[in-house]
């Protein structure tokens, strides 16, 4: 047997509008066809940045503790909540430069390239960065 809850708004039991939804890592999305599609907290975006590397200004970021200047045009992400292992799956890119993700991070670090059109390291002015994996 299976239950179902309608709703149009949840809020806190104060009445107050906030409202705090927990959901287990096992929890999963289900589709209008009644397919389940995937693991809903595994197909989050764990980290994500976007920042100028020139200035090293943070523009807006989720679940970043800091940014690293590394060297002329190379960036570390330094993660609040870290995965479990060193197997994080990166998407990097930039503004006006190809970036790629340098491959030397850790369960805690995302390590970003920007490169010129001579494909030399250069500082760029639009970063970003996304991240997904298994948090710890």
């Amino acid at each position: 047997m299976t239950s179902q809850l309608n709703v149009d708004t949840i809020v806190d039991k104060a009445g107050s509008g906030g409202s705090n939804v927990k959901m287990a890592n096992t929890s999963t999305y289900v589709s209008d066809g009644g397919n389940v599609a995937q693991n809903t907290v595994q197909g989050l975006c764990k980290v994500w940045s976007r920042f100028n590397g020139s200035s090293m200004a943070e523009t807006d970021s989720f679940n970043q503790a800091s940014l690293t200047d590394a060297g002329t045009g190379l960036y570390t992400v330094n993660m609040t909540n870290a995965y479990s292992s060193n197997g994080g799956s990166h998407t990097t890119c930039s503004g006006a430069y190809h970036a790629n993700n340098r491959g030397g991070g850790s369960a805690s670090t995302v390590e970003i390239g920007t490169y010129n059109s001579s494909h030399s390291a250069a500082d760029e002015s639009r970063v970003f960065v996304l991240s997904h994996g298994d948090l710890a």
